[in-house]
Order: C-alpha cells, then sequence, then structure tokens
C-alpha cells in the first residue's frame, strides 16, 4: 500500500495473502475466510467525523459511517499494519499480515487495527 515501488506488484500482493492464510489456518485450525471477516466485523468504524462549514466556521460534526465504507476501512487499517508490521523488520509480510487478523478477529487491544477504531471512535463521541 505505501512505499516506494509498490505499484504494478498484484501477483506479489497476492502470494501475500495466500499464505497468510496458510498461517492463519494451522494457528487457528479455521477457515482463514471466515477469520478474516470476523476480523473486518472488528475492525469496522461505526462512527467517524466530518467538516461542515456554517457562516465562515468550520465544525466537526460526528456522522454514523455507511456499511461500504466500514468494510473499506477496516480492510484499509489491516493492510497497513500488515505493512508496518514487517516494514524495516526481520518478520516476512504474510507473518505479519497473519499475525494482524488474527489478532483483530480476537478484538485483542494489541492489534493496530482496533486501536484505530477505538481512536477514530474516541475522537467522534468528542466532536458530538
Amino acid at each position: 500500500i505505501r512505499g516506494r515501488n509498490s505499484t504494478g506488484k498484484k501477483i506479489q500482493a497476492m502470494q501475500i495473502v495466500e499464505k497468510a492464510f496458510e498461517i492463519i489456518e494451522k494457528e487457528t485450525k479455521q477457515n482463514p475466510i471466515q477469520i478474516l471477516v470476523e476480523a473486518i466485523e472488528n475492525a469496522a468504524v461505526r462512527e467517524d467525523t466530518t467538516r461542515i462549514k456554517k457562516g465562515g466556521v468550520a465544525y466537526t460534526v460526528s456522522v454514523d459511517v455507511a456499511p461500504m465504507r466500514r468494510v473499506d476501512e477496516a480492510l484499509k487499517n489491516l493492510a497497513l499494519s500488515g505493512f508496518a508490521g514487517s516494514f524495516n523488520r526481520k518478520v516476512p509480510a504474510e507473518e505479519a499480515l497473519a499475525k494482524e487478523i488474527i489478532l483483530t478477529a480476537k478484538g485483542d487491544t494489541g492489534s493496530f487495527s482496533i486501536k484505530r477504531r477505538d481512536e477514530v471512535e474516541r475522537i467522534a463521541m468528542a466532536s458530538r
């Protein structure tokens, strides 16, 4: 997602995801697609903020998040955390992605995706 020379590497990304699913299946003894769905459910943001201008003054207002945007944000956070977990480290990308998906599916607060969701919802609650 980020970093230099990251465009045009669809096959490499698919291989990373396939290997991550194999790791998930070995560790959890469950269907990796089901684990991914649970991770998306747990990482999805329910409430977010948006900027509204009234009379030349911009306010941040709390709004509910559309279902498709919830899924998109959850997938983005899972992918970013997988990338960040392997960047400048000796951990392979597939292991970092698998670890993040498993932690998020369990609802563990050590997961980047869960931390990100909680942060966004906390900011939204403050701007009510």
